[in-house]
């Protein structure tokens, strides 16, 4: 089982300056957690890079907005930037979970 907790965010393709800004903020906590963190970035209408996590692939078969973001399955945010504090947040939530369960 993968231990890391795994970051997905979902963008156009080509990127948006949303998009770009999403990207922007999960790559900061990348850096903060190089180690217990990793990044998988989904383009619409791209190949998956690899399976999205239920709640996401869930969002792309109902038709979703552009950019999404989760952490460990979990929508953070969509159709916005979301504040670094709100993705620090959940990756807390997901480290906890990660440890109890």
């Amino acid at each position: 089982m993968d231990e890391k907790v795994k970051l997905e965010v979902y963008i156009a393709r080509p990127p948006t300056t949303k998009c770009r800004e999403v990207v922007a903020v999960m790559e900061e906590m990348m850096r903060r957690y190089p180690d217990q963190m990793r990044l998988v970035t989904f383009e619409r209408g791209a190949p998956w890079p690899e399976e999205p996590s239920r709640a996401l692939k869930y969002a792309l078969q109902k038709g979703s907005t552009i950019p999404m973001c989760y952490v460990d399955g979990k929508l953070v945010v969509g159709g916005k930037v979301p504040a670094p504090d709100e993705v620090q947040r959940a990756i807390e939530i997901a480290f906890h979970r990660k440890k109890s369960g």
